[in-house]
Parts: structure tokens; sequence; C-alpha cells
């Protein structure tokens, strides 16, 4: 029963925080960062619209870094999966 205890927490802690990277063009120039959350709901397949990427849809050179924090990831636990919330950053 320990040892089952223990790979469920050790899974859990290394599972609850990631990050997705993605750079378009040359990468943040001008120093610009901003941060917003998105909502998904059951298990992340369904998302509410986020107007953080509105703000990126005509730039050519910026960053968006998404992650699950460990806020996040103790969030989405306590609901059971039914609300997940991610970060969103976007730097210019």
């Amino acid at each position: 029963m320990r040892k089952i205890l223990l790979i469920l927490i050790i899974s859990i802690t290394f599972s609850s925080c990631y990050i997705h990277k993605l750079s378009y063009g040359e990468g943040a120039i001008e120093g610009y960062t901003k941060t917003d959350k998105q909502h998904n709901f059951i298990l992340g397949f369904i998302s509410e619209e986020t107007s953080i990427l509105e703000e990126i849809k005509n730039e050519k050179n910026y960053e968006v870094e998404i992650k699950m924090t460990l806020t996040d990831g103790l969030i989405s636990f306590l609901t059971a999966g039914l609300y997940v919330p991610t970060t969103i950053i976007v730097k210019k």
C-alpha cells in the first residue's frame, strides 16, 4: 500500500507542472509581456476563447508560453478535471 501511495504522489508531483514554449519569427523583441488564464472544462476537451490571442494575430515576432502552474494543477485535481485552468504568457 505504501508503494502504491508513493508512486501516486510522485506521478502527481511530476505531472502537475508542464510548459510549452512556442517562438515565432525572431521571438520576443520589444520586452512586452502579458499573462492571462485560459479556462478549460471536462479534462480540457472544452475551452473558452482567450482574448490574449487576439493581440498577436497580426504580429510577426513573439513568443507564447502555455503552462499549468502548481495552483492550476491543484484546482484541476480538486475539481476532478471538470475545470482545468492553464496560464498563457505572451511576449512581444
